[in-house]
């Protein structure tokens, strides 16, 4: 006991009570720290989880809209197949299964495309009914014929037949064409008979040296006959002609071409030798 006075009496549990209790709720607060905290770490996980989530799927959907395409796996997908490579792989497969087959219809191709090329050859070389027409009026208009002799004869000159069956002069007279009334061929023949065909181009020859002046004298082959021709200036009158004289003997029978001209004998040179490549006698049966 103490001097100053009694001791007071203390409530039970007071102190411990007191005591209890602080450490009690100061343990309960650190439970509920704890929880509290458990909690929102908790709530944190599952709002980021969520978040992330749905970065995650954006972000997916982000790339399937604007990503990279994805690359396919070979064989996956079939791209559709032209009719180049159907072709292709038929003519590959006839010829690896089927190689006669194959030769058979190579060798049908080449043929199809020999006959298209022909055709086009041919269609180019097609002459039309109207050239054809043209070709022969033009033929038998400047070509002339009696059945004994026949030559072609220049364009626009005119023929005129001897239709006389007799002639004063030694040379008979068969066919005139002349361009005009200054350029013209005479034709003649003479029946030699037993009379020798040099004898008869001497005297024909002397009838031009009355009048003219023999400049050329050579030979030449007409009708696959050979042939004597002279060149000379001829003046029957106030005017000089040149003239171009060839004679040959067939069956028994010297012809004779005159040509005559006002100008050049080479002026003339393309339409004599159209007459003279293209004279023709017919052979006689009989001698």
């Amino acid at each position: 006991m103490s001097e100053n006075g009694p001791p007071k009496l203390r409530r039970p549990g007071s102190d411990s009570e007191k005591k209890g209790s602080g450490k009690f709720k100061k343990t309960e607060t650190n439970i509920k720290d704890a929880i509290d905290s458990l909690n929102i770490k908790k709530k944190k996980t599952d709002i980021s989880n969520k978040v992330s989530s749905l970065k995650s799927k954006s972000k997916k959907n982000k790339e399937k809209k604007e990503g990279p395409l994805k690359l396919k796996i070979p064989g996956a997908e079939k791209e559709p197949e032209t009719k180049s490579d159907t072709l292709k792989k038929n003519v590959k497969y006839i010829l690896r299964e089927k190689p006669l087959l194959g030769l058979i219809g190579l060798i049908i191709l080449i043929i199809i495309i020999a006959t298209a090329a022909m055709w086009a050859m041919d269609d180019k070389n097609i002459i039309s009914p109207n050239n054809i027409t043209n070709n022969q009026t033009n033929t038998i208009k400047n070509h002339y014929s009696d059945g004994n002799i026949s030559f072609d004869y220049p364009e626009g000159w005119n023929v005129t037949p001897n239709n006389s069956s007799t002639s004063s002069s030694q040379f008979n007279l068969i066919v005139t064409v002349s361009k005009d009334e200054n350029n013209s061929l005479s034709i003649f023949e003479e029946n030699l008979g037993t009379q020798n065909f040099t004898y008869s181009v001497a005297s024909w020859r002397a009838n031009i040296i009355e009048n003219g002046l023999i400049y050329y004298e050579g030979d030449l082959t007409v009708d696959n006959s050979s042939a004597y021709e002279f060149m000379a200036n001829y003046k029957p009158g106030d005017k000089v002609f040149t003239i171009r004289g060839i004679a040959f003997q067939k069956n028994n029978t010297g012809y004779y071409l005159m040509f005559v001209f006002d100008d050049a004998l080479l002026n003339y040179k393309n339409e004599m030798d159209k007459v003279i490549n293209s004279f023709h006698v017919t052979e006689s049966t009989t001698q």
